[in-house]
């Protein structure tokens, strides 16, 4: 038997955007309070464990994005890392090609 402990995971960093689960679509997302406002980063987390126990829910609970914009409200805005396109909003937009208008 092993005495070695593993430490708790560490929080995913939040860069500032937040988002709050919409009370019409609790019920898709146990564990997740749809009162309270929450970096996305925490949340994106919470998901994928939801999908990673079930995955049958990733036709209900995603879509083009891990967060629905049907099923989360958003607030805030976030950085954009050093080196991608500063005009996009978004991280998968940093495989969008450069406009050269």
């Amino acid at each position: 038997m092993s005495t070695r402990q593993t430490a708790p995971a560490k929080p995913a960093r939040t860069r500032g955007r937040e988002a709050r689960l919409r009370t019409d679509f609790a019920y898709l997302y146990p564990g997740i309070d749809s009162g309270a406002w929450t970096p996305v980063e925490i949340l994106i987390n919470r998901v994928v464990t939801l999908l990673y126990g079930d995955a049958a829910n990733s036709g209900r609970i995603t879509g083009a994005r891990l967060l629905r914009e049907d099923h989360f409200e958003f607030r805030g805005a976030s950085p954009r890392p050093e080196g991608w396109p500063s005009g996009l909003t978004r991280m998968s937009d940093a495989a969008a090609p450069p406009d050269r208008g």
